[in-house]
């Protein structure tokens, strides 16, 4: 069972399941919904940012936000048409992976033909590395944990509630790989920073921001993931918690 922590979900799942409710009926495959994000949302949302107007970017956010809504839409309908397949978990995946990659470029240009300089271009590349390190770490984490860096873990939240002192650095640690309150989620599902960059026209600080955040992240969860590995004793709970879950994990599939 996995929990979310993110302000933005409910209400994107809430509006996605009233959209669902007039497709179901239809021939719309939760594929079709994938692929008119990827081959139809992400150029358009990529046109508008590149133009480095404010109108523009704000229909550019209308396109991400409405991307955000079909993500929510295509789960929904595989569950209820029972349409779920491999390949479709993997086209959804990899959709919301490129679609992340090709703002956070969009973003970086828009940036360079707003200021004139072109070292945001190395900060949103910046970006990018730093995200898909991020993915590339994320996935070693569900492979040897069982859950999901952005929504969660239960079994790993019941675990680390149980410890009753825990200092700053092992609460940082912790919420580097399963961000458990606001502030960690807005830095790094960047979501947030990128709507408050569009509204006031600021987006050299968000993907600054993002930059710095999502280096950090993967960085930290590295340096987890290397402390786990070691199977050496530590003062950190948060990777003797991960030991614990991977050699109960273990022992369930040997």
């Amino acid at each position: 069972m996995q929990k979310d922590h993110d302000p933005s979900v409910p209400p994107t799942r809430w509006l996605g399941s009233q959209i669902t409710k007039l497709l179901i009926k239809t021939r719309i495959t939760p594929n079709d919904i994938s692929w008119t994000k990827l081959l139809i949302l992400l150029p358009l949302s990529f046109y508008f940012l590149i133009q480095g107007k404010y109108l523009y970017n704000l229909i550019a956010l209308f396109l991400v936000v409405l991307g955000s809504i079909l993500d929510a839409i295509d789960g929904e309908i595989a569950r209820k048409k029972k349409l779920a397949s491999p390949a479709g978990a993997w086209l959804d995946g990899m959709s919301d992976v490129v679609f992340l990659q090709v703002i956070l470029g969009a973003v970086a240009i828009n940036v360079l033909k707003s200021t004139g300089d072109f070292f945001w271009l190395f900060v949103g590349v910046a970006a990018i590395i730093g995200q898909d390190a991020t993915n590339v770490m994320g996935s070693f984490f569900t492979r040897d944990f069982d859950f999901n860096c952005y929504s969660g873990s239960e079994e790993f939240r019941k675990k680390f509630t149980k410890i009753k002192k825990i200092s700053l650095f092992d609460s940082f640690l912790k919420n580097i790989i399963v961000p458990s309150n606001f502030i960690y989620t807005f830095f790094f599902t960047c979501r947030y920073l990128f709507l408050l960059g569009i509204l006031f026209n600021h987006l050299e600080i968000f993907i600054l921001l993002f930059a710095i955040t999502i280096n950090i992240r993967w960085i930290a969860m590295f340096y987890l993931y290397f402390k786990y590995l070691q199977e050496r004793k530590t003062k950190f709970h948060t990777i003797e918690i991960l030991r614990e879950i991977g050699t109960e994990k273990r022992s369930k599939t040997s």
